[in-house]
């Protein structure tokens, strides 16, 4: 199952009028329960999201203008903000898949010790280009975050089902 999260804009951080997709606990019934960081990132380039990485969520407030993001928890627990300085607050646990749109800001405020997240991008998104909200051009960006293509699929299923539901009109 799959929970829309919508953020509005709250400059310096524009966000997205598509929502933030929350698959929460999809992981152990996608993959084999005794899944690793490598089997996720093979998931997630099976269905078309790539350049992946194993890493944490950058704990300053920052966003990408030119590309999707769709990040991991595969071991302990990571506390996020979405949407800025007043957004929205999330627990994304082992298990749990967000699939964040173009320009929404994120940051993560705590986390257990050991936890791990995993990052890839739809394979239409070739540049990431990070913003901290600090940009001059901010209409420049608001037009490019608009002008990224919508994924085919979505990261866990590899299907376009929840694309179509939630980010397409």
């Amino acid at each position: 199952m799959v929970e829309p999260i919508y953020l509005n804009e709250e400059k310096p951080y524009p966000n997205n009028t598509l929502p933030v997709l929350y698959f929460e606990n999809v992981l152990a019934g996608t993959l084999d329960d005794d899944y690793t960081g490598d089997d996720v990132l093979q998931l997630f380039t099976n269905n078309g999201y790539t350049n992946g990485w194993k890493d944490g969520i950058m704990d300053q407030h920052h966003f990408h203008s030119t590309a999707h993001e769709a990040l991991a928890c595969t071991a302990g627990e990571v506390r996020v903000q979405l949407g800025g300085e007043n957004g929205q607050l999330l627990t994304i646990r082992k298990g749990d898949v967000v699939l964040l749109p173009a320009g929404t800001a994120h940051k993560k405020l705590e986390a257990t010790a050991n936890h791990e997240i995993i990052g890839a991008y739809p394979l239409n998104d070739s540049d990431y280009d990070f913003q901290y909200g600090d940009a001059s051009d901010y209409e420049a960006i608001i037009e490019s975050i608009q002008n990224v293509n919508i994924p085919d699929t979505d990261p866990v299923t590899g299907a376009p089902g929840n694309i179509q539901q939630y980010w397409e009109n």
